[in-house]
């Protein structure tokens, strides 16, 4: 049934990828490696994150299994000014001791030097690097079908965990995306997203935030603490989808850059940088 499924993906995604650029090292004949850049975009909700705040990877993992694994990933360097750099998708074989290498230039955006969607499929011994950041390891963990939910095949957590910066509007909120700049006299708002989830019972407490306004060569910085609850074995929970969030009022910034930290036990660390003008 997975090779039905993983052939299926396969003629799907050759209709709808763009062209990745040269290969520096193809894969072997009998090795099965697939990377290729994505002409589609995908909600970022399902994107999970891994990095810091100067480079980011985020990911959407599509399936894994005892044979094969499917990622979708992107990235971002913060960069200033008007360089550019390749990105280096690398998949390494340990036990033989092999890497295969792809090279995708980035797209500057700003402040920001972006690696666009790019699928890759490789073994599920394979690791996956997006420059020298791995992508973590593990497969996708189905539901019991004994677990009483009646919900069989689904992964944990269906949709990734993010941040999101909002700016009040005149229709309720508008979401600031990555490389966008806000006025000193919008109404800033983070919200933290857990992601999707089979059940409910799940939801996110975060504190008040500790904002520390920049000075002349220095930048700002805003931390936020939280916690992830799951529903405990036993409890009544909705027997449906659900998406847990929180959102923190931030209001009026000055003027600056500002580096926005939100650690969620039990959920993760989030990092996005601001500009405020």
């Amino acid at each position: 049934m997975l090779r039905r499924i993983y052939l299926a993906f396969l003629v799907l995604v050759t209709f709808c990828i763009g062209f990745s650029e040269p290969v520096v090292q193809p894969a072997s004949q009998n090795v099965s490696v697939f990377v290729h850049s994505v002409d589609q975009n995908f909600p970022e909700s399902l994107y999970k994150s891994i990095g810091t705040k100067t480079f980011n990877v985020q990911y959407i993992k599509l399936f894994a299994d005892t044979e094969k694994k499917g990622y979708i990933v992107k990235a971002w360097y913060f960069q200033p000014g008007n360089s550019t750099l390749n990105y280096w998708i690398r998949i390494v074989d340990e036990k033989a001791k092999r890497e295969f290498s792809y090279s995708f230039s980035g797209m500057r955006n700003a402040t920001y030097i972006r690696l666009n969607p790019v699928l890759v499929i490789c073994p599920v011994d394979f690791k996956i690097y997006v420059n020298n950041q791995p992508l973590p390891d593990g497969a996708i963990q189905s539901r019991n079908e004994n677990d009483g939910t009646g919900l069989v095949g689904l992964p944990s957590d269906v949709g990734g965990a993010m941040l999101r910066i909002l700016v009040r509007s005149d229709s309720g909120y508008r979401e600031i995306s990555e490389g966008m700049t806000v006025s000193r006299n919008d109404e800033i708002s983070i919200q933290i997203i857990a992601g999707t989830f089979p059940t409910g019972g799940y939801r996110i407490e975060l504190d008040e935030p500790d904002i520390v306004y920049p000075l002349v060569g220095k930048r700002g910085k805003i931390t936020i603490g939280g916690t992830f609850y799951k529903p405990a074995k036993g409890d009544y929970v909705t027997q449906a989808f659900t998406t847990p969030s929180k959102t923190v009022q931030i209001g009026k910034l000055p003027t600056g850059e500002y580096d926005i930290v939100v650690n969620v036990q039990d959920l993760g660390e989030f990092i996005r940088t601001l500009t405020v003008k």
